[in-house]
């Protein structure tokens, strides 16, 4: 499975402050016009493959790039999701998503204030490092 799935799914399951259904408030590479209160995350530049030792000839570790976006009406709100997404995602370590080894799930930092868009909802974004066998 893409990165996205196996984070948006996780997400899904484990974030406590907000209820996230994917395709519902929780959209995957897109943010939608409506609801006021969503979350997308999208896969951004990473770091290079790792190389190991070994027979294989391709890196088998990545450092895959994801961003997440968290949108609400209120500052408070939008701030409060965000941190919560950043905690949950930051409990991946030595676990398997969809299959898929995952070694960690780094956040790169704290999440942060963004913008207001056109309807003035609050958004916050925090970006992330996914270090996972390919």
């Amino acid at each position: 499975m893409a990165v996205l799935a196996d984070l948006g799914t996780f997400m899904a399951a484990n974030v406590t402050d907000t209820t996230l259904t994917v395709g519902t408030n929780l959209f995957l590479g897109r943010m939608p016009d409506s609801p006021d209160t969503c979350v997308a995350i999208y896969e951004t530049a990473g770091q290079a493959p790792v190389d190991v030792f070994g027979a294989d000839s391709a890196p088998p570790i990545e450092a895959a790039g994801v961003m997440c976006h968290t949108r609400a009406v209120a500052y408070s709100d939008c701030q409060a999701l965000a941190v919560d997404i950043m905690k949950t995602l930051s409990k991946v370590i030595n676990e398997s998503l969809s299959g898929t080894a995952y070694y960690k799930v780094e956040p790169t930092q704290s999440p942060f204030a963004f913008e207001r868009d056109d309807q003035d909802r609050m958004l916050f974004s925090c970006n992330f490092t996914a270090v996972k066998a390919l």
